[in-house]
């Protein structure tokens, strides 16, 4: 636990507590109100006290690969003052990964006191911008990079998001992204010159908690070209309203002397508390407000579900009923139905036969289960608030760990299967610890090489975070994923409740509908239309920097996936059997795992209709990240289709005389 307090950064302590602390829930209620658990420390400020202004990485929906800040030429601290900044604060794995990357700037606002022109005080070298530095401002405006505060632990929020840049009218020319703010004007939306914003109006809401100290609970920034053509023109009586000549990046060979200055502006709001001023930027997501949305999508779970449910309801009350009457009575029935040679019956010597590959499949199961284990707490949390979007990388971090711990799950399910197969083979469960964290891996790697060989991004990972999860995989999951196999191999073993024949059953000619290529694709789509709604909303999260935080929902949608999965898997494995296919081993895992290939279809749509990606690099980052996604959706659902038909098959042949 010391270990991987140390990787991340405490949240797995916190998560600890936090299940000490909901067991306290009901008498903590009674005697105090609390907003975050855990939260953010309270901090304030009095008249006059500096507000440091933090910077992130900037990031583009277009480029997609962020990039360190100072990677273009703004004004800097101190090489000196930037890493001893860097070792008093220690980013979490999961803002690695994310590509967060948070420094110090050269920004300082004096609280409740307004400016109206400040020059930001950095030195004349790096006010001149040469003919390479204005075309990397010019090309990364173009490719719609935005700047990234943080003030007071709070993200900049850009007064030009939802409105036109520049004189453009066009789709392009419109600013949808809340977070940040553009570094600039794009040719084709300001007469086809370049504008660099050089000037920010910042727009800080604060509230007086107590007399006398102040809290800040918003924070706006308004992005500006103003070309200053001297520093004396930066004064207190500066008007940034009236029209200024804006910066362009000139022509190809031309140098620049850029003057940054920004001005402050405090707005005092006492409707917002402290505990409340994350409300303002959830409310910016286009998954939060849109709530009925979400309501007409999950109606449409239930009225998928309600029909599903009256199928199952009738194979199992009316015609495994009839089955039954008929296996268990066969004097009962007339000379026709005797002479039927047909029925799951006739298979119960293949049913539990191993199907071909029982390794991988049992590595197929055991990832499944450890994937659904830890989405389904990761969920729970954030439903109980304990992943606040204060604790930056949280999210991600805790669903790393959470990954880990439930390793020893995927050990114990992958022995038990291969148990039940009769086959303990620990290579196999070595696969099982190292095939789905190793593909990932991989995949991960390979792209932060090429990130690394193209160009300088802030999420390319430092040598300190491949150690950390290399550490993670071969010191912790590894290890446990073993010692969960052993007690999956003689912890409970599972025998089949027919005794299988020594030669496999002649499966008959079957139903062009139940041939194998239709089964992979056409089922699938039940699950998936259940969460369509959902999978849109967090995409938008994803890669149009749309805030999602609506837990609740998904955690529904996550349970109406559960259940689809579920019945559709059954409804047909029963028909397969009744065709006398007893190949039902690997299609029960992949009918449902069909919705991870629709939701690879439906990327490539979304990649075509919504997305603006205009580099080679970006496309292969989107690709590579839904192959990853489609993967693991395809596990963890097909997973739930084989472990509902396993029940579903063992409870019906537990129930009929074999001769």
């Amino acid at each position: 636990l010391q270990f991987l307090y140390f990787i991340g950064g405490g949240v797995m302590m916190k998560l600890l507590g936090a299940v000490m602390l909901a067991a306290m829930l009901p008498v903590l209620v009674c005697g105090s109100q609390f907003h975050y658990i855990p939260g953010m420390e309270l901090k304030d400020y009095g008249e006059g006290d500096i507000v440091e202004v933090n910077v992130n990485a900037l990031h583009s929906h277009e480029a997609l690969v962020s990039l360190d800040f100072y990677s273009l030429k703004f004004c800097a601290p101190s090489k000196e003052v930037i890493k001893s900044f860097e070792d008093e604060r220690e980013e979490k794995l999961g803002q690695v990964i994310w590509g967060e990357r948070i420094e110090p700037s050269l920004y300082r606002l004096k609280m409740k006191q307004d400016q109206k022109c400040v020059k930001v005080p950095c030195t004349s070298e790096q006010q001149t911008l040469s003919s390479t530095d204005l075309r990397r401002f010019e090309k990364s405006i173009n490719n719609r990079y935005r700047g990234n505060f943080v003030i007071d632990n709070l993200p900049v929020v850009s007064k030009a998001g939802g409105s036109m840049l520049g004189t453009g009218n066009s789709e392009e020319c419109y600013d949808t992204a809340p977070r940040g703010w553009p570094l600039g004007v794009p040719g084709n939306c300001a007469n086809g010159e370049t504008l660099i914003h050089n000037h920010l109006e910042f727009k800080v809401s604060i509230n007086e908690h107590i007399p006398g100290r102040w809290i800040i609970v918003a924070v706006n920034v308004v992005p500006k070209s103003i070309d200053h053509h001297d520093e004396s023109s930066c004064t207190p009586d500066f008007k940034v309203d009236d029209p200024h000549q804006p910066v362009t990046t000139g022509k190809p060979g031309d140098t620049k002397k850029v003057i940054w200055t920004y001005s402050v502006t405090w707005i005092v709001n006492n409707e917002i508390g402290w505990g409340d001023r994350w409300d303002a930027y959830l409310s910016l997501a286009f998954s939060n407000s849109n709530a009925r949305v979400h309501w007409v999508s999950i109606i449409n779970s239930v009225l998928v579900i309600l029909c599903l449910s009256a199928v199952v309801a009738m194979i199992l009350l009316r015609t495994l009923h009839m089955d039954f009457n008929r296996y268990n009575n066969p004097d009962s029935l007339d000379a026709s139905e005797q002479q039927e040679e047909m029925g799951w019956k006739l298979v119960h010597g293949d049913v539990f036969r191993n199907p071909p590959w029982p390794g991988m499949f049992s590595i197929c199961i055991g990832t499944g289960v450890q994937l659904l284990g830890m989405l389904g707490i990761t969920v729970s949390f954030a439903l109980l608030g304990f992943l606040s979007p204060a604790n930056r990388g949280g999210l991600i971090t805790a669903a790393i760990l959470l990954f880990v711990l439930m390793s020893i799950v995927n050990g114990i399910v992958t022995g038990t299967i291969l148990a039940m197969f009769n086959e303990r083979r620990w290579k196999v469960v070595f696969g099982s610890g190292l095939a789905y964290p190793g593909v990932l891996f991989v995949m991960w790697l390979l792209m932060e090489l090429y990130i690394l060989s193209s160009r300088q991004g802030a999420n390319t990972a430092p040598v300190l975070a491949v150690l950390s999860i290399m550490g993670l995989w071969f010191g912790v999951s590894l290890p446990l994923v073993v010692l969960g196999a052993g007690f999956g191999f003689n912890w409970l073993k599972i025998e089949p409740v027919t005794k299988v024949t020594k030669f496999a059953r002649k499966i008959p000619p079957q139903r062009w509908y139940m041939e194998l290529p239709v089964l992979l694709i056409v089922p699938g789509m039940i699950p998936f239309a259940a969460a369509f709604i959902e999978i849109r909303f967090i995409l938008f999260s994803m890669w149009q920097g749309m805030v999602y935080y609506v837990f609740g929902f998904l955690a529904i949608t996550m349970l109406a996936v559960l259940v689809t999965a579920a019945e559709v898997t059954v409804v047909i494995v029963y028909f397969l059997l009744v065709f006398e296919d007893h190949r039902w081993w690997w299609r029960s895992l992949a009918i449902p795992g069909g919705m991870g290939f629709h939701f690879f279809l439906y990327s490539i749509y979304y990649y075509k209709t919504k997305l603006h990606i205009k580099t080679w690099l970006a496309f292969c980052i989107y690709f590579e990240t839904m192959a990853a996604v489609s993967l693991s959706v395809w596990l963890a659902v097909g997973t739930i289709g084989f472990v509902s038909s396993l029940v579903f098959v063992r409870a019906i042949y537990s129930r009929i005389k074999i001769d």
